[in-house]
């Protein structure tokens, strides 16, 4: 039988460069890749319940088949489970398995399994082997890719955690036809913010295939996310530690956070970053940064995602305060990601309070 086609685009780190190998119904091709890296083959999988549940028996089948010992770790589904009590259940089931640092742990589900698990790999005797395969649209196109692992603390987002890269990672586009339509809308969300960093042609591209990326057509989704993924691989190959130019990706992401603590995470990540690049937008404009007529075009791709309606119920004096904890502040003052122009981006914006009020005030009438 002939395989499938699989795209295999490199993160080119300077220490331990990875691939990222992305396909439609690639699963079967898996334990091919294992083999080769990891012939010792113990392996220890986290899991996400609810693709437990759809594509467990599957999963379970496919690389059992290849591994000398393994253990399944199922992971309570949410963000709520992204703390250091699950954290330390982890480490409990990889002793209690007699787990050694030849271990390989798969992380398997969206981007709280991945930080969450890869966290824990970094960690546990001072790192083992890791492998992500994200099964969400959002984890595929963002925290897959790069390193980011990490738990929240206090309620607050990502507070503890490590830069710790995979030895590979896997993205069948298949595991998104079983994601609840909210998903999908959220993965869309952290696409469109790739099409303000590279160039006009991914705007152009979104901005006609919105509609068949959100229909998980397979040819659009697979574009679309084999060009975030590229966008992303290049910018960390340049700034893997997110000390300068590795900022950009977090473009809306200082409003998206503190959206997101908020509303305790009863939004999803990509419908936060859709509105946050909405407010960054807007501030752009009045910081005289983006001209009125770019900023009107440019409005229109994230535009197309309506988050909650609660999100409109945030004050922004308690948007501002959350802010004002982001870690990327310095010197206490809120930094923004901001725009001039796609492909010119502003690094550690500051702006007076006046102006991210109305910017938030402003964005209302969008989202």
């Amino acid at each position: 039988m002939k395989k499938l086609e699989v795209k295999r685009i490199i993160v080119p780190l300077k220490e331990n460069p990875y691939p990222v190998y992305i396909g439609n119904s690639i699963l079967s091709q898996l334990p091919e890749l294992i083999e080769v890296s990891f012939p010792q083959r113990n392996i220890f999988v986290v899991i996400d319940g609810n693709i437990d549940r759809t594509w467990g028996r599957i999963i379970r089948k496919i690389l059992s088949a290849s591994a000398k010992k393994i253990t399944f770790y199922k992971l309570t589904p949410g963000e709520s489970s992204k703390n250091y009590l699950e954290l330390n259940k982890i480490y409990t089931a990889l002793l209690d398995g007699n787990y050694g640092r030849d271990t390989l742990l798969i992380s398997i589900g969206g981007g709280v399994t991945g930080d969450l698990s890869g966290f824990a790999a970094s960690s546990f005797m001072r790192g083992i082997s890791l492998i992500h395969i994200p099964t969400t649209l959002l984890a595929a196109v963002d925290s897959s890719i790069g390193g980011k692992t990490g738990i929240n603390f206090l309620k607050k987002k990502n507070m503890i955690g490590a830069f710790y890269q995979p030895a590979f990672v896997f993205i069948d586009t298949n595991f998104f036809t079983t994601l609840p339509h909210q998903e999908i809308i959220s993965g869309a969300g952290e696409i469109i913010k790739y099409a303000y960093l590279s160039d006009r042609n991914f705007f152009n591209y979104l901005q006609k295939n919105f509609d068949s990326l959100i229909k998980l057509q397979p040819d659009v989704i697979n574009e679309s996310v084999i060009k975030s993924v590229s966008i992303k691989a290049s910018v960390v190959s340049q700034d893997e530690k997110e000390s300068g130019l590795r900022q950009i990706l977090n473009l809306g992401h200082t409003f998206a956070h503190a959206f997101e603590t908020g509303l305790n995470f009863k939004i999803k990540h990509g419908e936060a970053v859709a509105a946050g690049i909405i407010s960054a937008l807007i501030l752009s404009n009045k910081l005289e940064l983006l001209s009125t007529r770019n900023m009107n075009e440019y409005l229109s791709l994230p535009s197309k995602i309506r988050p909650p309606k609660n999100l409109g119920n945030l004050k922004p004096e308690s948007i501002y305060n959350l802010m004002l904890t982001d870690k990327k502040n310095r010197d206490g003052k809120i930094k923004f990601v901001l725009l001039k122009g796609i492909g010119e981006l502003v690094l550690g914006a500051e702006a007076a309070k006046l102006e991210i009020f109305t910017s938030l005030q402003e964005a209302k009438e969008y989202y």
